[in-house]
């Protein structure tokens, strides 16, 4: 990917260069560039790293682990007061990361690539990368040092029952709608929610998959787990629905806002914050009934949301990784 008016186009950047298209518009402007896959390249040690553009974020016990851009990937040791670049193998843009543990994770993103580190993030290892694909991987969840899904454009899902040392591909709807977001609920249930309202859920931990009735028919750009039956997706326009059946029964947030919704967290004082374009920070203190709309007077698009192990919350985005407060 590479950066183009992203405080318009966060949406675009975030998910695969245009998640929030028709699968079939998207498609038809493949081809051409098939033959040209680009050559992944380490990723450049770079002075303003940390204010480049940040996609995700993850927990590696008391470290936080941010991935973004042209393969960047940052860690934190002071609850994100500051940032270092670490080298990474693959320039792709990433834009997912997740942890078993405190030492165990790993990033996905753009070209199919799946990096894997053992030690917290100081170094990453590249366990998969498919650029002739032209699908990019937008989110990867791990509840076991073993055992992860990572999914992406055009409904790709991989999946790894030996921590990464083979990933294996496998079609679990018809349809080429993207997926771009998977969360887990419980420790057996699974949640993947994407394109024309596409929420997919597992009650065996990925084996496998059904389909959810779904109370909208736009994108969801991400989803948090609230509960084991309760959890809240999000997208497109700003628009927000929350169940508490585990998708029996949807409920639509009035959230006063039509920016696009990138990503959120559920905090451990009670607080869920959704986060997204145009400076959008939405807060809820009633277990995501209603939301406040906090709009950043800088307006920079965000993308995500993590509460850092000091209780900080730290927005990333356009501008890097900042501290909620910042202006």
């Amino acid at each position: 990917m590479t950066l183009r008016s992203l405080t318009a186009a966060l949406a675009v950047a975030a998910l695969a260069a245009g998640a929030s298209l028709p699968a079939g518009a998207q498609e038809a402007a493949a081809p051409a560039e098939a033959a040209k896959a680009p050559t992944l390249k380490p990723a450049a040690i770079a002075p303003l790293a940390a204010q480049s553009l940040l996609l995700d974020a993850a927990r590696a016990g008391d470290r936080l682990v941010a991935v973004g851009e042209r393969g960047h990937i940052l860690l934190s040791d002071d609850s994100g007061k500051s940032w270092r670049q670490v080298p990474v193998p693959a320039n792709a843009t990433l834009t997912g990361v997740s942890f078993a543990d405190a030492k165990r994770g790993w990033a996905v993103g753009h070209d199919a690539v799946i990096l894997h580190t053992e030690d917290g993030g100081e170094t990453w290892a590249l366990q998969h990368q498919a650029p002739e694909w032209e699908q990019p991987l937008m989110d990867v969840l791990f509840t076991d040092p073993q055992n992860g899904i990572a999914v992406g454009a055009y409904s790709l899902f991989l999946e790894t029952a030996d921590g990464g040392k083979t990933w294996t591909q496998r079609r679990i709807i018809e349809d080429d709608y993207h997926f771009n977001v998977i969360f887990a609920p419980a420790p057996e249930s699974r949640i993947i929610a994407g394109e024309f309202g596409g929420i997919y859920y597992s009650a065996d931990q990925g084996k496998n998959w059904t389909q959810l009735q779904s109370p909208y028919e736009g994108s969801f750009f991400s989803g948090l787990a609230l509960g084991p039956q309760s959890y809240l997706l999000f997208g497109l326009q700003g628009n927000a629905f929350t169940t508490a059946d585990g998708g029996r029964t949807w409920t639509e947030l009035p959230a006063g806002n039509t920016a696009g919704l990138m990503g959120g967290t559920a905090t451990k004082d009670g607080r869920v914050v959704l986060v997204g374009l145009a400076g959008t920070v939405l807060t809820s203190t009633d277990g995501a009934r209603s939301f406040t709309l906090n709009q950043r007077p800088d307006r920079i698009a965000l993308a995500e949301a993590i509460e850092a192990p000091d209780g900080t919350l730290i927005l990333l985005g356009e501008q890097g990784a900042l501290p909620a407060a910042s202006r």
